[in-house]
């Protein structure tokens, strides 16, 4: 690299480029796996896809990369007219977990501004160059963009949890392909700045992850990630090194709270015999007892460990009906199976 290259490079790091991005995780924060399953090897496809065509922005000198990449993520789910959204006001928002003087914010805290104040159109408030400390705090968002916003909230937001035996590379991919029929992106970040996944590209008989920068339309080569007119790309190395991903997802949060307060439980109403096995965001049918055994769930009531937990019907309705649970495919299939041929009973 030549002298002149290099210096450039380090103006760029020291005079433009604004980061802002510092991890925050919560254990109360909703895993997208107990909504609608794990990734699948399914999910996996070796094939290019795109969640949608993102207007690119540029955060000039700030630290709202964070607001930024809501802007994207409401980009591809809003259907406003006006396609560009306030990163600003994501990132004001987000500051009341945090002091708006403080350097950059965290993906939780603007999942937590998505989700109680939305995000308003871009021109109701537009960042000024060097306006940083005014933009930043939320005591300057006006009436007219808190009304705005409120047409454009996130109902719940989740982590992209991890699974065994995968890398981040495969379990972000798997779940940007899982959730494309919703248009949801993954907000995650990488050397204190944010990043918006978006899909899946072959670069060169190489797959890889991409999404929008926020620095407009620039080429650039990072430590981590390479910019081709301001789309951003992520081989399976760089990708796994991405922080923690979130989704946000228009789904009520009080199914969301039912949802995670039964997954993987057996639910029955007082008034009904019938059981029912919540899992991947639906409720399923248990058929017979020998079902129940076959996926571990010991309903009779000697068991008293595993009882099906009394649901109130209001909450049952709620959650969204799914497939009869099989007897084949239990993590005790074949211990009943054994005690069936020991006992003469027809399995």
């Amino acid at each position: 690299m030549s002298f002149k290259k290099l210096l450039e490079k380090i103006l760029f790091w020291r005079l433009v480029r604004k980061d802002g991005l510092y991890e925050e995780d919560d254990p109360r924060t909703f895993g997208a796996k107990v909504l609608r399953g794990q990734a699948t090897k399914y999910d996996l496809v070796d094939k290019d896809f795109q969640i949608f065509e993102p207007e690119l922005v540029d955060q000039l000198d700030n630290d709202f990369c964070v607001g930024e990449s809501r802007n994207y993520g409401a980009q591809a789910t809003e259907e406003d007219l006006d396609f560009y959204y306030s990163g600003a006001f994501a990132f004001a928002v987000s500051k009341f977990w945090g002091d708006w003087r403080a350097f950059g914010t965290s993906i939780l805290a603007m999942c937590k501004g998505a989700a109680k104040y939305g995000i308003c159109r871009r021109s109701l408030y537009e960042y000024k160059k060097g306006k940083r400390d005014y933009f930043a705090n939320p005591a300057n968002i006006t009436a007219e963009a808190y009304r705005n916003a409120e047409l454009h909230k996130a109902e719940s937001y989740f982590k992209i949890e991890n699974q065994t035996g995968w890398d981040k590379f495969d379990l972000f991919r798997a779940f940007l392909y899982k959730f494309r029929d919703k248009k949801c992106v993954i907000h995650t970040g990488v050397d204190a700045h944010a990043i918006t996944l978006i899909g899946q590209k072959k670069v060169n008989g190489e797959s890889k992850l991409f999404g929008p920068d926020s620095y407009g339309k620039i080429n650039t080569d990072y430590r981590i990630g390479k910019s081709i007119d301001g789309i951003r790309y992520f081989n399976r190395w760089e990708a796994n090194q991405l922080v923690n991903g979130y989704m946000l997802l228009d789904m009520p949060r009080s199914l969301a709270e039912i949802l995670v307060r039964y997954n993987e439980k057996v639910i029955k109403l007082e008034s009904d015999v019938k059981c029912y096995l919540v899992r991947n965001g639906k409720k399923h049918y248990i058929p017979d007892e020998k079902t129940a055994w076959s996926h571990g769930f010991l309903l009779a009531p000697y068991d008293n460990g595993k009882l099906a937990e009394i649901i109130t019907k209001e909450d049952f309705e709620m959650i969204p009906d799914g497939d009869n649970v099989n007897f084949t495919g239990g993590i005790n299939e074949w211990i009943v199976r054994r005690i069936g041929e020991k006992y003469n009973i027809k399995i």
